[in-house]
């Protein structure tokens, strides 16, 4: 995947929100533990930089991707 649909920020977020998902294992007990493994989902996009949500939806974060988008469209 060259292109990328996520900006620094919404990595930050996603890499922050994966990490408290992977620590409700400690809290959590019995089946709920399951639930963190959940943390994976914003973690591996955050290391990609690629949302399949966001790519569906057409959105992008990244600037760096909107600028380079802006140049092949001529504006």
């Amino acid at each position: 995947m060259d292109e990328v649909n996520v900006g620094a920020l919404d990595m930050f977020v996603r890499f922050l929100i994966g990490m408290a998902l992977f620590s409700l294992a400690t809290l959590l007990t019995g089946n709920w533990r399951w639930l963190a493994l959940l943390g994976f989902v914003p973690l591996l996009s955050a290391a990609y930089r690629w949302c399949p949500l966001w790519a569906a939806l057409g959105v992008c974060t990244c600037e760096e991707q909107r600028r380079l988008r802006a140049a092949r469209a001529g504006h």
